[in-house]
């Protein structure tokens, strides 16, 4: 079991002093017991022994929503590990969306033609996906989903293997809660066009909610998901709100360009708002070791590429895939950042 499937195991053992409190993103009920239940689908009891896939030959697409973030490149390291450790003899090819859905569906339509034998896809618009995967189903091609799940009927997906987002959301929402005043004004960038985004701030509104204080979210704006488009705005949206209590960014990229905004402000500034992000990025967790950002949400993309990968293998074996795989999410602030260290993702 590699280091980063243990520190899963750790975090989903600590997960209830952490603020897991709520359902997972596949979860039907929103009892501690679902997610009890549906997290340990994480772990590597339910994909055996890898090495039954030795020598197997496949080529598999792999098309997240960007390149140009080291999320996605964690995650296709996660597949890559997969890969060696199963020993089957995959060549693994990129499509690289530049958070482009259209983009991204021209490259699927391209694997196709090429004969992939199976596609592992993170939608960077889960409903202008849609096409895609039906082209995928019409050739026999089997898609794993990863990370934003495709939440439509009317497609075939092997498995959706997702962080718990709703979760990362609420876990945030609740540190946040705990050390507002009330009155707070509250800052949010979302990027509304993934589902898993959409799940973050679900979360965090609820965890909000549910502890009674008193706030107002002054602008939910599009970060866009990127760390320069986030900073710009952030820049105009400080001299709109100066007296910005936090801000909520639905991933780390996002709220380390709030960061920066807020370090080319006052010192007032630079001391009294918290940012928050989602992901566990490793320069994320920099950031909250300075005392520069309040702490993240986090997830493991390594798990999750592994996991996609292995989904895929079993489907092209043969096997049975659970339809929903969830892996844990759990919040990193000052108080444990040392514990998951800096240097790379948990």
């Amino acid at each position: 079991m590699k280091a980063w499937k243990k520190v899963v195991s750790l975090a989903m053992a600590g997960t209830m002093t952490l603020g897991m409190s709520c359902g997972a993103v596949f979860a039907s009920t929103s009892t501690v017991e679902s997610v009890t239940e549906s997290t340990a689908e994480s772990s590597s009891d339910w994909y055996g022994d890898v090495t039954r896939f030795a020598g197997k030959k496949y080529k598999i697409g792999y098309a997240p929503a960007t390149l140009n973030n080291a999320f996605w490149l964690a995650v296709e390291d996660g597949a890559k590990e997969a890969i060696k450790d199963s020993g089957a003899d995959v060549e693994l090819v990129e499509v690289d969306a530049n958070a482009d859905q259209s983009q991204m569906n021209d490259g699927i339509a391209n694997l196709i033609s090429d004969n992939v034998d199976a596609m592992l896809i993170a939608p960077a618009d889960s409903t202008a996906a849609v096409s895609a995967i039906k082209q995928c189903n019409d050739a026999g091609v089997p898609v794993v989903n990863f990370d934003t799940p495709i939440e439509d009927d009317s497609v075939d997906l092997v498995s959706i293997i997702a962080s718990d987002n709703y979760n990362a959301g609420y876990v945030v929402g609740e540190d946040l809660a705990s050390k507002m005043d009330d009155g707070a004004k509250i800052l949010v960038f979302h990027s509304n066009r993934a589902s898993a985004c959409v799940q973050r701030l679900k979360g965090f509104k609820d965890a909000l909610e549910k502890s009674g204080k008193k706030y107002t979210i002054v602008n939910e704006l599009d970060g866009y998901g990127d760390t320069e488009k986030t900073m710009t705005a952030c820049n105009d949206a400080l001299v709109a709100d100066p007296d910005l209590s936090a801000i909520f960014c639905v991933n780390d990229p996002s709220a380390m360009g709030a960061v920066q905004s807020i370090q080319q402000t006052s010192v007032e500034l630079k001391n009294d708002i918290m940012v928050y992000g989602v992901d566990g990025n490793p320069d994320a967790k920099k950031l909250i070791k300075s005392g520069e950002m309040e702490g993240t949400g986090s997830q493991s993309p390594e798990t999750l590429g592994y996991d996609s990968l292995i989904a895929a293998l079993m489907n092209l074996n043969g096997e049975e895939v659970e339809s929903n795989i969830v892996v844990p999410t759990f919040l990193i602030t000052a108080d444990n950042v040392d514990q998951f260290g800096t240097d790379g993702w948990q």
